[in-house]
């Protein structure tokens, strides 16, 4: 391979070409590029050597339009460096203007693309094509419609008014001028994608359609918007009339990818000309579950001063605080972590300003701190219990189970989440808590119950009384006036006992209802309070050695052979002894003694105050109460053969 004459021509030593030649050297040998001396001579400004190389004719046939490994022939490499002298003396000697290279570009395409001006009226006086696709279908009228972009590069070549004189010039050829590539973008888009204003109101000016959509149905100002080019969004919707809210093939509008490309001004100002922040995809997903998942703070907080909603939920149920955790699980399987923390900003800063929001669920019902679990990502649940987590709280499964984050984690094999959870926040079995709610609902809809029906059950018996009362006086007249009118004096007799029985029925049950009634007279009244201070005076003497002695002598149980009594007695002897062994365990367990309000009630009936009474006193004085309650209720059960016997009866006590 004679290299010699490859760096001669290179260099431009007219010289040392010819003295090469002249000693037979092998012209139309190639390089390991698959290039010849000629592709050389296309970096100098002369064509002396050029003139030296294509002397012999036979020679120029075999180089003249040889190409390299690249499709480059001599005329591509002169038209990429802008040797004017190069690309005319060529095209004088016969070079292919139609031939292209592995891309498909022709010497139009690489003049567009690099803004060489100078040489288009050389190649379109040599008739080369100025309208053929390349490789990705794009027209030259593609690459001249970016020139001047800000996306394009920083050549001052390419960003002067050459780049529009050549798309004006590929214009004046009448070439398509919505002539689309292989993913059917017009040059118009083309300009918008590198942010080409200029480029832009020209082709809009000779007829370009600025509605088009490509095969993914996205339109200019979508590619504006992705590129984050806010001069052709202004052009694009105030004087264009785009629609803001153009979505394409998965529903996504401008604003979408503005926040998608970390673009908060372009955000800003798609939303001040009436974008949509709330406006949903095809799978249901809003602005802001891209904003969190992307890990973009900047656009979230926009978002959030523009009114959007963060608390909408996608098709499959997820909230953007879900998505968001479901995007850094699927981050790391793939070994992209770059965005993580800017994800766990978004988190953080979601909670600040909604705390009451961290334990919301989704469809599946899962929380985020569950969800976090159920994935085994240790460092999110660190961050929402650091924002208010509740590390045990309950979810119901499909299967009516409860679950908490520790069983989430536990049932997806994550050890160290699980172990997390549990050593170092407490984390609890779902089905173990559940169980103590279920016995604490029950306890307080007992209590409930039982002070709802007592009241009702007691109205229920003074009504009836009252109703029976007033039917028997009602009837008793008729049955006396039919009796024989001989008997006068006997029945005027019976109608007083009757009203006199009456009248006494009703008293006593006034006073065994405890109700106050006005009739009652003064002498009453006073026997009434003396007992009243006798007893008061007789609980706050519990200081004097007498009571503590013997409290037997304060029981007071008043005999009665009625079955409502005895029911009374056995379920004051219930309460008594439930708590005494409640009492004991305290004192088993060195816990507090506490005397709920039935238990107090009952000891200072019976004359004891249990206040600055030692535990030995309280204990002793209970079970002597219980010995009375025992007796009593046994000569009850004597005396009235109606009443049942303790062991009849359903409930069983635990002493």
């Amino acid at each position: 391979m004679s290299m010699p004459l490859f760096e001669a021509c290179e260099k431009g030593d007219i010289n040392r070409v010819k003295s090469l030649i002249e000693g037979k050297c092998h012209i139309k040998r190639v390089n390991e590029q698959g290039r010849t001396a000629l592709h050389y001579c296309c970096d100098n400004t002369t064509i002396d050597c050029a003139r030296f190389v294509l002397n012999d004719e036979l020679i120029k046939k075999k180089i003249l339009d040889l190409q390299d490994k690249e499709g480059c022939s001599a005329l591509h490499l002169a038209c990429i460096n802008g040797n004017q002298v190069m690309v005319k003396y060529l095209c004088e000697q016969g070079a292919n203007v139609n031939l292209l290279d592995h891309e498909s570009r022709s010497v139009i395409h690489w003049i567009a693309v690099c803004g060489h001006l100078h040489l288009f009226d050389i190649l379109l006086k040599y008739k080369a094509p100025v309208h053929t696709p390349d490789i990705h279908g794009a027209f030259p009228i593609h690459y001249a419609s970016q020139l001047r972009g800000t996306s394009v590069g920083t050549d001052s070549a390419i960003h002067s008014d050459k780049g529009l004189a050549i798309l004006q010039k590929l214009i004046d050829c009448k070439v398509d001028i919505n002539g689309t590539d292989e993913q059917q973008r017009t040059p118009l888009m083309w300009a918008a994608s590198a942010g080409a204003v200029d480029e832009l109101r020209l082709l809009y000016k000779y007829g370009a359609d600025q509605l088009h959509v490509d095969k993914n149905s996205l339109s200019a100002l979508h590619c504006a918007a992705c590129g984050g080019h806010a001069d052709c969004i202004r052009m694009l919707i105030e004087y264009y009339r785009c629609p803001v809210e153009g979505v394409d093939i998965n529903g996504w509008t401008p604003l979408f990818y503005s926040i998608t490309n970390n673009h908060p001004s372009i955000c800003q100002l798609l939303l001040d000309l009436a974008a949509n922040p709330n406006h949903k995809d095809q799978r249901g997903r809003t602005p802001s579950h891209c904003a969190v998942a992307e890990g973009n703070l900047d656009c979230l907080t926009i978002l959030m001063k523009s009114s959007a909603n963060i608390w909408l939920k996608n098709k499959r149920g997820d909230y953007p605080i879900h998505e968001a955790i479901n995007t850094i699980s699927t981050n790391k399987s793939r070994n992209q972590t770059t965005k993580t923390e800017q994800i766990f900003a978004c988190i953080r800063y979601i909670f600040q300003l909604n705390p009451n929001k961290i334990n919301i669920q989704n469809d599946d019902r899962r929380t985020p701190l569950h969800l976090a679990a159920s994935l085994g990502e240790i460092e999110i649940c660190e961050i929402l219990i650091e924002c208010g987590a509740k590390v045990n709280s309950l979810i119901q499964t499909v299967a009516d189970d409860y679950m908490t984050p520790y069983d989430l984690a536990r049932f997806n094999h994550h050890e160290a989440c699980a172990n997390y959870l549990i050593y170092k926040h407490g984390g609890q079995y779902g089905a173990k808590l559940a169980n103590v709610f279920a016995r604490r609902i029950q306890k307080h809809y007992h209590q409930y119950k039982l002070r709802k029906t007592k009241p009702t059950i007691e109205h229920e018996k003074l009504n009836n009384k009252t109703k029976n009362m007033l039917h028997k006086k009602k009837h008793s007249c008729p049955v006396i006036a039919r009796a024989n009118s001989n008997n006068n004096l006997l029945k005027q007799a019976k109608i007083g006992l009757d009203k006199k029985n009456e009248n006494n029925y009703l008293k006593v049950d006034s006073v065994n209802l405890n109700t106050d009634d006005s009739l009652q007279d003064e002498d009453n009244l006073q026997d009434r309070r003396r007992l009243f201070m006798k007893s008061k005076a007789t609980t706050s003497t519990h200081d004097s050695d007498d009571s503590r002695v013997d409290p037997t002598n304060k029981i007071i149980i008043q005999t009665s052979n009625s079955v409502a009594t005895y029911n009374k007695l056995y379920d004051r002897r219930k309460i008594i002894v439930e708590e005494l062994h409640k009492l004991r365990q305290a004192r088993i367990n060195n816990n507090y003694i506490v005397i709920n309000r039935s238990l107090y009630k009952i000891l200072i009936e019976n004359a004891f105050n249990p206040q600055n009474r030692s535990a030995d006193e309280i204990e002793k004085y209970l079970d002597t109460l219980i010995s009375s309650y025992d007796s009593e209720l046994e000569a009850i059960r004597k005396r009235t053969n109606s009443v049942p016997t303790k062991q009849s009866r359903r409930t069983s006590l635990m002493f």
